[in-house]
């Protein structure tokens, strides 16, 4: 899992203030939207021909009416890899996917068991789906004899795709879960006895500034008290081998990155050939002083040999990293290891945290790990504000079948300690706090002596907390007196305060309250204020009369043009768009002459896509010459300069101009001339986006209403688009390229990566996305002009993120409310 680095300062004078931030708390401990080549994840490493593996069976097995049922699906893996490499793109970019969109998929996904399962009939597919979303628990059992047999269904993201083709068959969508049986010839004969743990602690060199993974390293020794846990900081390979051949510990959790994690966050110069691995401390031996081998990227195979180097195999493997569930977990299986869990894409640090808390605390209680996995599942999907589609994809491979025996998952029997344990009732000292605040975004290779939180006005207003990370753990069932919690921020003599109260479970349980914090903007200072807010953030949890925690913590408030720049608050763009700002009316109104002489029609109006007939065909006619009036209006009614961003006190971010504050002072940098034609473009009802590359940021938009739903319904289409880097086999005909895990986005408005920008690129090269670079404006260059600069803007190595506007609004994502300070 992977956060953001920093690029370089603005070079020349239209470009934006660069990007790139890295966020401490692992606060998206996730491979997010920058990287430029081979970002796809999962790296598919050569594999010699007389290797290949053929066919083989995949079996997926469910509690049916009469027993245990199960569909039989042949594979080859030539044959299959579209499917994988489609679905994982779907399943990678589901923020996008709307009710109709998902019933659609789940069809195409019956439509594919249907295609592949040979002991059913076509007819009894859809009732074998129903069945299979009545058992709740599915397991996928997947042949292993070498890295090569079942390759293609160890990438496959089954545990979202049968979660999507059972979803409109289902209620409750937390009680539906897949888990992964490797089937291997020779199963190791594990001692179901937890004796000993290892937690792995690895964020070597400057990863120590960039991520926090104490936390989860503490959390984890805690929870597994019952049993000897050692924790281990920063091992390199040899290091830590000789710990786990000296310790063989029962349990071995890594807290940690995954390689391409360096190259996003700029820590190593080139792409690793170890994309999908995990990253150690280099060994001093053989590395000279001063080189960037800091770190060394451990490959999928490696470490499967190194977690299960011990005399007695682990009974778990568990890492906590980004991409861990398709080579990392099931090579430490098919190794020895009796379990192993990953995560099939991104995780955040507070559901990673939820997620194994809960999965640790009750492990202990009996010592199952298909309950504890379940358990842990459940909670996770069923916490409010969640997208149940993306806590889907965390997978549990096992050795043994879980669906044997209501013992399969068994690893030892319950301890005598955790018997008396349960039999005395709950108090407030069994509640355990987990509270941190979003924390400013460090830049690789400066160190920052303190933490510190800076509260961004966008965020807030957005309805997000200013928590990255706010849970309750209850550690021991029995009943309690009700949770109350207060947040006030101090701004002046006003205050924003949120006041609430949680009844709390009987049963042991862990509570993510970080939805139910919102702090209402209700004090006028926060908009108007021109500087950044030095307050305090006062902080009250009580359990009936009993404060668990009382603080107040320094926090910043920053201006309210001030737009974080930093890969996490940039996706709230769509906030600085103000299409009721009085000055846009008159930039539409000059408009409208010039809108009347393109058309040569004196009753011509701006109606967005009204004229647009059902197959798009005068889509250009209609549209395009909408936007060159406004092109016009700007270029010869309201002339504008370029300038430099006005100044700003914190790293990542930039202070923007509305569009009146844009004509008062007669100038705009780059991100500025971008917001205000969107600005433009919403008033008029032409849908907009903004394209942010490396330095720089210009506006697109589309050219019709009908070519932007497409783009919300996304349907991969492999003959109209290749996506880079596919797969690192090497056949006849089998597709060649470095990686194979699809990177996907972060929010639904947002869409980054070389993969959507493959996508997006279809969508220009078809006309139905029109990029056009605004300084020329700026430049008094021509309309048509700045569209070739516009799509020649566009490229892998530099592209970041393209942010649609009227998605953003579907999301709520709202203008910020400044027309009182224009005012």
């Amino acid at each position: 899992m992977s956060a953001k680095t920093v690029a370089s300062p603005r070079a020349k004078a239209d470009r934006r203030k660069a990007k790139r931030p890295a966020a401490k708390a692992r606060a998206r401990r996730r491979r997010t939207t920058d990287a430029t080549t081979n970002d796809t994840g999962q790296d598919l490493p050569p594999v010699p021909v007389e290797e290949q593996s053929g066919e083989y069976v995949v079996r997926i097995r469910y509690g049916g009416r009469k027993g245990l049922d199960e569909l039989i699906i042949p594979i080859d893996d030539r044959a299959f890899y579209p499917s994988v490499q489609r679905w994982r793109y779907v399943i990678a970019n589901r923020r996008r996917i709307v009710r109709s969109t998902r019933d659609d998929l789940s069809r195409e996904l019956q439509q594919l068991i249907k295609d592949h399962a040979h002991n059913v009939d076509e007819d009894q597919i859809l009732s074998r789906i129903k069945d299979m979303a009545a058992a709740k628990l599915v397991e996928v059992g997947i042949p292993y004899s070498a890295e090569e047999v079942g390759w293609s269904a160890r990438l496959f993201p089954w545990e979202s795709a049968l979660w999507l083709a059972t979803a409109p068959y289902r209620s409750e969508p937390s009680e539906f879960a897949v888990v992964r049986h490797l089937v291997v010839g020779s199963p190791y004969h594990h001692q179901l006895a937890p004796l000993t743990a290892l937690a792995v602690d690895s964020g070597p060199g400057k990863l120590r500034a960039l991520y926090e993974f104490a936390r989860e390293i503490e959390m984890v020794s805690s929870a597994l008290k019952e049993v000897r846990t050692e924790i281990i900081r920063d091992p390199d390979r040899q290091g830590l081998r000789a710990r786990i051949e000296a310790l063989s510990p029962s349990i071995v959790h890594l807290v940690g990155v995954d390689p391409m994690s360096l190259v996003e966050q700029k820590l190593i110069d080139q792409a690793t050939n170890e994309e999908d691995g995990f990253v150690l401390r280099a060994s001093s031996q053989g590395s000279s002083q001063g080189s960037t081998q800091a770190y060394d990227a451990v490959g999928s195979v490696d470490l499967a040999s190194i977690v299960t180097a011990g005399a007695q195999k682990p009974l778990l493997v568990a890492i906590s990293s980004c991409y861990s569930a398709q080579r990392l977990a099931p090579l430490a299986t098919g190794q020895g290891a009796r379990h192993a869990i990953g995560f099939v894409d991104t995780i955040t640090d507070a559901d990673a945290m939820l997620f194994f808390s809960v999965f640790y605390r009750t492990l202990t209680q009996d010592w199952n790990i298909k309950d504890a996995f379940l358990r842990a599942r459940q909670q996770w999907m069923s916490q409010p504000g969640g997208d149940n589609e993306q806590r889907s994809g965390v997978a549990l491979w096992s050795q043994v079948s879980l669906l044997d025996s209501s013992q399969a998952g068994t690893i030892a029997a319950r301890s005598a300690q955790s018997r008396r344990a349960a039999k005395h009732g709950a108090t407030y000292k069994d509640l355990r706090l987990d509270i941190t605040l979003v924390q400013d975004k460090s830049v690789p290779g400066r160190m920052r002596k303190t933490s510190s939180a800076s509260l961004n006005y966008s965020l807030l207003h957005n309805d997000r907390s200013p928590f990255s990370i706010f849970t309750v753990h209850k550690t021991k069932a029995g009943p309690l007196d009700l949770l109350q919690v207060e947040v006030v921020l101090e701004v002046g003599t006003e205050s924003c305060r949120c006041r609430f109260s949680e009844e709390l479970p009987e049963e042991d349980a862990t509570l993510n309250l970080l939805d139910k914090i919102r702090l209402p903007l209700v004090a006028g200072m926060l908009r108007q204020t021109s500087e950044s807010l030095r307050s305090n953030l006062y902080i009250k949890v009580q359990c009936g009369d009993r404060i668990l925690r009382e603080s107040s913590e320094r926090v910043t408030v920053l201006p309210a043009d001030e737009w974080r720049d930093d890969g996490e608050d940039h996706r709230w763009l769509p906030s600085f768009v103000l299409p009721r700002d009085p000055t846009v009316l008159k930039v539409v109104a000059c408009a409208q002459r010039y809108l009347q002489t393109l058309l040569d029609d004196c009753s011509a109006g701006f109606d967005g896509y009204q004229q647009v007939v059902e197959d798009d065909s005068n889509a250009p006619n209609v549209v395009d010459p909408q936007v060159q009036a406004i092109w016009a209006a700007l270029q010869h009614d309201l002339p504008v300069s370029y300038i430099n961003p006005p100044p700003s006190y914190t790293s990542q971010s930039q202070r923007l101009r509305t569009p009146t504050e844009i004509f008062k002072g007669n100038a705009a940098t780059c991100i500025d001339l971008a917001l205000l034609f969107a600005s433009c473009l919403e008033f008029v009802g032409i849908y907009s986006s903004v394209f942010l590359i490396t330095g720089h940021a210009f506006p697109a938009y589309w050219r019709s209403n009908k070519a932007w739903w497409r783009m919300k319904s996304f349907r991969f289409d492999q003959s109209e688009q290749q996506m880079p880097g596919q797969i690192g086999r090497s056949q006849d005909g089998f597709t060649t390229g470095q990686s194979a895990n699809t990177k996907g986005q972060t929010e639904s408005w947002m869409f980054t990566g070389t993969d959507n920008l493959a996508e997006l690129l279809s969508y220009v090269q078809k006309g139905e996305l029109v990029p056009f670079e605004s300084t020329f404006v700026t430049a008094r260059k021509g309309f048509f002009q700045a569209l070739e600069r516009g799509a020649s803007n566009l490229h892998p190595h530099s592209f970041d993120a393209m942010i649609d506007i009227q998605s953003a609004r579907g999301e709520s994502v709202t203008p910020l409310p400044l027309l009182d300070r224009l005012g």
